[in-house]
């Protein structure tokens, strides 16, 4: 690890709290990948360590719990967002999920536990019941990449690979087991830039490999960045600090 230590800037953090979800969308790795091929929750040594170290850096962006899975088939989730809330109140929380478990109690137990907003995509083009501080997308309105690379049925958009991406810069990435990954598309779990439980966030963030990534993308060189960016089409983060929901805590603070 680097000596010179570099405050991690990210402003969202995923938390893989469960491995896999309980549909299978044409448009998602989950649909091809088998890997990790059975359900695995994140332990709560894990968890528990990744939110200390989110505490020692006062994180106070947003966060949530999926990665390619549907975070609603842990059934004790309240009690990680209880969790959560207490040691990094100063956090927003978020829930991605496909919406077929989310009824009204659960919906209630998971406000209460610190939940602050919903993001349901809804597949099946059915009625949803209507929530404060929930948005329904329909499958239909989605804005698909090719994650990667990895889904080929998913046009390859050749722009995005001279446009630059923030992903990286923006977002911190945790595996059920404490790995640290490049970004979000990073379906294959291919690009592990270090791991929770052996080194502190700061030091993998300082890491040489992690700047040097994150610098090129930076500039527009996904190509140089090589790997999965040479082949991914997401341009969901091509201006720092912006995505497709990132105007959610302005919004709800009104």
């Amino acid at each position: 690890m680097s000596n010179s230590r570099e405050r991690p800037g990210f402003k969202t953090v995923e938390i893989e709290v469960a491995t896999r979800c309980n549909r299978s969308c044409s448009y998602c790795p989950v649909s091809i990948l088998e890997s990790p091929p059975d359900q695995r929750w994140m332990d709560d040594h894990v968890f528990g360590h990744t939110i200390s170290e989110l505490a020692k850096i006062g994180f106070d962006g947003c966060l949530s719990y999926h990665f390619y899975s549907e975070p609603l088939l842990r059934r004790d989730l309240d009690r990680l967002v209880s969790q959560a809330k207490a040691e990094l109140p100063g956090a927003y929380q978020l829930l991605y999920t496909n919406g077929d478990l989310l009824t009204d109690d659960r919906y209630h137990v998971l406000v209460e536990a610190g939940i602050d907003h919903f993001i349901v995509t809804q597949h099946d083009n059915r009625p949803f019941p209507e929530r404060r501080s929930q948005i329904v997308v329909m499958g239909a309105d989605l804005t698909l990449t090719n994650r990667g690379g990895v889904m080929t049925n998913v046009a390859r958009l050749q722009k995005a690979l001279s446009v630059p991406c923030h992903a990286p810069t923006d977002m911190l990435m945790v595996t059920f087991n404490g790995d640290i990954l490049l970004c979000c598309d990073d379906a294959q779990r291919r690009n592990i830039m270090g791991n929770i439980m052996e080194s502190p966030i700061e030091d993998i963030w300082s890491s040489p490999r992690f700047r040097r990534v994150r610098k090129l993308l930076a500039e527009g060189k996904r190509g140089a960045a090589g790997g999965i960016c040479a082949r991914c089409s997401n341009m969901e983060y091509v201006r720092s600090g912006e995505n497709y929901y990132s105007h959610l805590r302005n919004e709800d603070q009104l």
